[in-house]
């Protein structure tokens, strides 16, 4: 079967589950690489059913697995982080996330990352096993890190969930925001009846990326874009601006 998600040099798609393109299994988010120069940096991990789809995209795709150094999480929702410790384990990646989420997944806090209640609401299957993952290195809000020819910021962006964090990844080709859950095409959000969902932080939240400048939004679920990503971010603002909240994907 045919997998390959090759967006351009550089820049791959190689999870993504029913909210998105059928790539892997259906309960991944969308799973991004960015080429730097001293290997391979993903961004989120999917659900961790299925640790050994990702290996067939990546053969597909041409690329070596060993040559994924970092792994960078923007939340702790299963989707997001489950797959976490397998690739940790399979390839000795360094996980990084923010402190709140840091402390769910290194803990396997499933009622902090609201899986106990997605699973007593059919979202997840009972059976569904999370892993827990240490996290290699906390970041704080709006640091910024090197990887050689590639700088990585990471955005407070609560709302989704308390912990929810985006980044802003800036390669010599092009300035990219992999927004999570904080932010998708046309300007929608991620609505959620749990806990630490905020609206009134999701729009706040809103109104930080919109203040970033990016071109390309790489979202968690979804459609991506690569050029004028920003607009949907324009779009979302603009909902905000009218005291409303934006259009939710749930």
């Amino acid at each position: 079967m045919e997998t390959e998600m090759r967006i351009e040099a550089g820049l791959h798609l190689v999870m993504s589950g029913g909210g998105g393109f059928d790539l892997t299994d259906a309960f991944d988010c969308n799973v991004f690489l960015v080429a730097a120069e001293d290997g391979w940096l993903m961004f989120d991990a999917g659900a961790g059913r299925y640790p050994g789809q990702v290996f067939d995209v990546l053969a597909e795709d041409g690329i070596d697995p060993t040559r994924i150094r970092h792994l960078f999480l923007t939340h702790g929702h299963a989707d997001h982080s489950g797959g976490a410790a397998a690739l940790r384990d399979r390839l000795g990646l360094a996980v990084h996330a923010g402190a709140a989420t840091a402390a769910m997944v290194a803990t396997g806090d499933e009622e902090g990352i609201s899986l106990g209640k997605a699973k007593r609401g059919g979202v997840y299957p009972m059976d569904y096993a999370y892993h827990a993952c240490p996290v290699d290195r906390v970041w704080q809000p709006d640091e910024e890190i090197r990887f050689g020819d590639v700088s990585v910021r990471m955005i407070p962006t609560p709302g989704h969930s308390r912990d929810h964090v985006s980044y802003l990844v800036t390669t010599p080709r092009r300035r990219m925001l992999v927004g999570g859950d904080a932010l998708f095409h046309g300007g929608k959000v991620a609505i959620q009846n749990i806990v630490d969902c905020d609206i009134a932080a999701i729009c706040e939240s809103v109104r930080t990326l919109a203040a970033l400048e990016f071109d390309t939004l790489l979202p968690g679920h979804l459609a991506f874009t690569l050029k004028d990503g920003h607009r949907h971010a324009e779009l979302a603002l603009a909902c905000v601006n009218r005291l409303q909240c934006p259009p939710s994907i749930i």
